[in-house]
């Protein structure tokens, strides 16, 4: 899949698909990006037209918004509801994408046949909006060697990467966002490490989000991040010291990194556990698949 892809620079798959991916459907320059940024509050509000802070504990009702906002900024296109309450499988599905496969081959392969059909539909709405061709011209722009064949391939590649970071991930991070609004600690998360510090009422929180909205959302990110971990193999032999104890890790060897963790490092977070908007080095939270400075 092309979002496990390994990222090996500009010159590579991941980064001629990575390039492609902003070029067609994400490119701030472009007058019809902008205009979907500045219609996207009216068609929030035309779908949302009382919004209430309580509103935010009504997951599905988020996640859609969610749904339809992140289609609307790839392809232009408003999803309906019975669209959006396929998409948000891309978020109610979450345990599906982290179990092992062996987990998965005790329940029988269930949660993998719940994403295959989940990938089908999904393709079947980028028919049904008539987006094929900007998956077509996408094909046609690239390398040779990364072109697919099917074109349909690459329509799925892309979608299964809109829909587990942009929609899931975007989905968790909104989610985070109505909880401490309401100055409450979200259901994933570990209650015993975020203090809400000087924020200790939702009137609070909620005058601190209207005073800078990307801080708050970047501190609630550091937080609570949308992607908690993630993991990967190791090149070559290392040696590591843990405890007190060295250990000799073999290359191949799978190993874990947690980012809700690293952000608590409190050599670069001042009081890690604080929820602190104005701190400094915000911008080296990990979030999605890097820091905020990074993206």
């Amino acid at each position: 899949l092309l979002i496990f892809l390994s990222n090996a620079g500009d010159n590579s798959e991941w980064g001629a698909i990575r390039k492609a991916v902003h070029h067609h459907f994400l490119d701030c320059g472009m007058e019809s990006y902008q205009t979907r940024v500045k219609e996207l509050p009216t068609k929030i509000a035309a779908d949302w037209s009382t919004p209430k802070l309580k509103d935010l504990d009504d997951l599905t009702l988020v996640q859609k918004t969610v749904s339809k906002c992140v289609f609307y900024m790839c392809f232009g296109k408003w999803l309906e509801e019975a669209d959006a309450l396929i998409m948000i499988g891309w978020r109610t599905n979450a345990p599906m994408w982290i179990l092992p496969r062996l987990i998965h081959r005790f329940l029988f392969n269930i949660g993998i046949g719940k994403v295959k059909t989940l990938r089908e539909k999904t393709v079947g709405i980028v028919e049904k909006y008539e987006l094929q061709e900007a998956f077509v011209t996408m094909n046609g722009s690239l390398d040779a060697r990364w072109q697919r064949k099917p074109v349909v391939t690459l329509c799925d590649e892309i979608m299964f990467g809109i829909g587990f970071a942009g929609i899931g991930g975007t989905c968790a991070a909104c989610e985070s966002l109505g909880s401490f609004l309401q100055v409450k600690i979200p259901p994933e998360s570990a209650a015993k490490h975020i203090q809400w510090g000087e924020y200790n009422t939702s009137e609070k929180m909620v005058a601190k989000y209207k005073e800078d909205p990307e801080k708050y959302i970047k501190e609630t990110c550091r937080l609570v991040p949308p992607v908690t971990s993630a993991t990967a193999s190791l090149k070559e032999h290392t040696t590591v010291t843990m405890a007190g104890k060295e250990f000799s890790l073999p290359a191949g060897l799978l190993n874990q990194y947690v980012l809700s963790m690293a952000n608590r490092d409190p050599s670069i977070f001042t009081e890690p556990e604080v929820f602190k908007p104005d701190r400094e080095h915000s911008n080296k939270a990990l979030t999605w698949n890097g820091a905020f400075g990074a993206c």
